[in-house]
């Protein structure tokens, strides 16, 4: 770790005083945080601190005036001894929602939580921090931030009109891109380079000097830029379910399925759960769909059609949940026997589609970062291989694409595509079974950064630190400086 990355070891996030709220503006709430990092002063001082409201921070770009005010917390409230505060960041742009989760006794440095996507939120996933309460919490503030175009954030790139699953998506989309124009929304401010920046005017507008980055899944886009531009104010880094700028995801995501289901097909064959196999059941379920769609009606009543590069992704999604493991091998063997309806509705009660009333993704938020982060960066031609899941796979970049060329968003610069460099500390996790992000991804990153260690699972899917108790604490002694065996994990 160099020195720089040790400048505001001190400055961590402590718990305000009980009797004293989070005040505004800006410059009072960094100057309380710092004042209380320090162990010397006495209470009347801090109070003092506290009651001087006219100490501001920097702010990356000059003559711009950036405020942090209190609100209510979304949504219900979350059962927890913890101080949970809830604030909004006013940008040049719109605004951010931020929530900090206090810990009792912080001895290290705060971690900022990266939430995937794009187009998540973190200030209303809340919960899934404090029930059950997180290890990272025993030493660790949390800064929560739904980032911009999602949850919280405004302006919202949230995308009601798709949430109609009798819509097609590229009329829903279009209904939404019409409706954000109207309101003069710009749908292009949404990139990785964008809400990078943003982070940093939040570390800055918080008085952190230094703290912990933890991104999963798309959020580790994120972090790595944040690596790249702010890397001195980053003490180590959790990269969870990687998503490397350099490696090109469309273009090598068929393979990256086919590995994840392989994978889970050697588990459920090991433990006598589908004797009949998983994956060649599915080509051949997803080579009738290629040339016939079928329409669905399940058991909601909602019906759809659906095609092949439409179920794998289903099936993906599913794969992607905690509870995949413990489905998608069911639902594949119904499909293969002709009970397609079952097992749609048996995958979508775990997977996260994204195309559901109030789910928690911007669909806005996450096209405009794929359509200009992403996506001009792999070949237009998806290749057609012959093989029925890798062809279905690569058909859903066919669909991408399309929806892109409806959203119209300017293709971000090269450097977004470029690696990163970084000698911070680094742990990444990867799970054999995530379709999502594939092992082959973190592989990449990890030879490539200087002072990065990866560890993997056979039993893992995507984020795995959100959920699974070996990962989470492995994630919490490495941000208490312990570093874990590289390989497979030991917990």
């Amino acid at each position: 770790m160099t020195p720089s990355s040790l400048r505001g070891v001190t400055a961590h996030l402590t718990q305000p005083p009980a009797d004293r709220p989070i005040v505004s503006p800006i410059g009072t709430v960094a100057a309380v945080w710092r004042t209380l990092a320090s162990p010397l002063l006495p209470i009347g001082l801090l109070l003092a601190a506290a009651s001087c409201g006219s100490e501001t921070t920097d702010n990356p770009d000059p003559g711009t005036a950036f405020s942090l005010v209190d609100e209510d917390c979304p949504g219900e409230a979350v059962p927890t001894r913890l101080t949970v505060s809830c604030h909004r960041l006013h940008l040049d742009h719109g605004t951010l929602g931020v929530a900090v989760l206090w810990a009792e006794d912080p001895t290290g440095l705060p971690v900022l939580h990266l939430h995937g996507g794009p187009g998540g939120r973190a200030v209303g996933d809340r919960y899934r921090w404090l029930v059950p309460r997180s290890q990272v919490l025993e030493g660790h503030d949390v800064v929560l931030v739904d980032q911009r175009g999602g949850g919280t954030s405004t302006p919202s790139l949230d995308c009601p009109e798709v949430d109609d699953p009798a819509t097609p998506p590229i009329e829903a989309i279009q209904a939404c891109r019409d409706r954000l124009d109207q309101k003069g929304v710009d749908r292009g401010s949404v990139t990785v380079r964008s809400t990078a920046a943003d982070l940093v005017h939040l570390r800055r507008s918080l008085g952190i000097d230094a703290w912990h980055l933890h991104g999963v899944s798309s959020g580790t886009r994120i972090a790595l830029e944040l690596l790249r531009i702010d890397g001195s104010s980053v003490a180590s880094a959790v990269l969870d379910s990687p998503t490397p700028p350099e490696v090109d995801l469309y273009d090598d995501l068929p393979e990256g399925v086919l590995y994840a289901l392989t994978s889970m097909e050697n588990l459920c064959r090991a433990d006598a759960t589908c004797p009949g196999g998983l994956v060649g059941p599915l080509r051949s379920v997803l080579d009738d769909l290629a040339d016939r769609p079928v329409a669905v009606t399940i058991w909601s009543g909602e019906a759809s059609a659906y095609d092949d590069a439409r179920l794998i992704r289903l099936v993906a999604d599913a794969l992607a949940a905690p509870a995949g493991l413990n489905v998608v091998d069911g639902a594949v063997t119904l499909a293969s026997e002709g009970r397609l309806a079952e097992a749609i509705a048996a995958l979508t009660e775990v997977a996260s589609t994204g195309r559901s009333v109030g789910d928690p993704t911007s669909e806005g938020a996450r096209l405009s970062s794929e359509c200009a982060d992403e996506l001009p960066f792999n070949d237009a031609d998806p290749m057609l291989t012959g093989d029925p899941l890798l062809d279905a796979v690569a058909r859903g970049e066919v669909k991408v694409r399309a929806l892109c060329a409806v959203w119209q968003v300017e293709r971000s610069p090269d450097i977004v595509d470029w690696p990163v460099a970084s000698d911070v500390p680094t742990l990444i996790l990867s799970g054999h079974l995530d379709p999502i992000t594939p092992t082959a991804w973190a592989r990449r990153l990890a030879d490539r950064l200087g002072d990065a260690v990866l560890v993997e699972s056979e039993r893992w899917a995507h984020a795995p630190s959100m959920s699974d108790p070996c990962a989470v604490h492995l994630v919490a002694r490495f941000l208490d400086g312990e570093r874990p065996l590289p390989g497979f994990a030991r917990c």
